[in-house]
């Protein structure tokens, strides 16, 4: 039973290109990256000493920033192409990802997680 499953699994995805499975892999590392913003309240509120409050707006303020860059993806994927864009917006929110360490106020974090 055990090894049917395995070998339909295998003969399901064994027909996918190459360029399928690295937008797989990227976005499998992107999603990891996200399981960074629940974590994100306990360190602002456990290391920082940000009120619970405060740390609502901050992710609040994530919130926003994905709902203004979802729209502002597709507008730029419309003009420029979808692999640039999704280049682009990987890289950078790593990158945005990599800033927050050096954040301490409320509004620079609240600035930084919005972009």
């Amino acid at each position: 039973m055990f090894a049917r499953s395995i070998q339909l699994y295998r003969n399901s995805f064994s027909g996918l290109s190459r360029e399928v499975w690295l937008l797989a892999g990227v976005m499998l590392i992107n999603r990891s990256g996200t399981m960074v913003i629940p974590f994100m309240t306990i360190y602002l509120t456990q290391q920082l000493g940000f009120s619970f409050g405060q740390a609502g707006l901050v992710m609040s303020c994530f919130g926003a920033g994905s709902i203004l860059g979802t729209y502002l993806g597709g507008r730029l994927s419309d003009r420029f192409g979808y692999y640039p864009v999704m280049f682009w917006s990987l890289f950078l929110g790593g990158a945005m990802f990599m800033l927050l360490m050096w954040m301490h106020s409320l509004l620079q974090f609240c600035v930084t997680i919005f972009f």
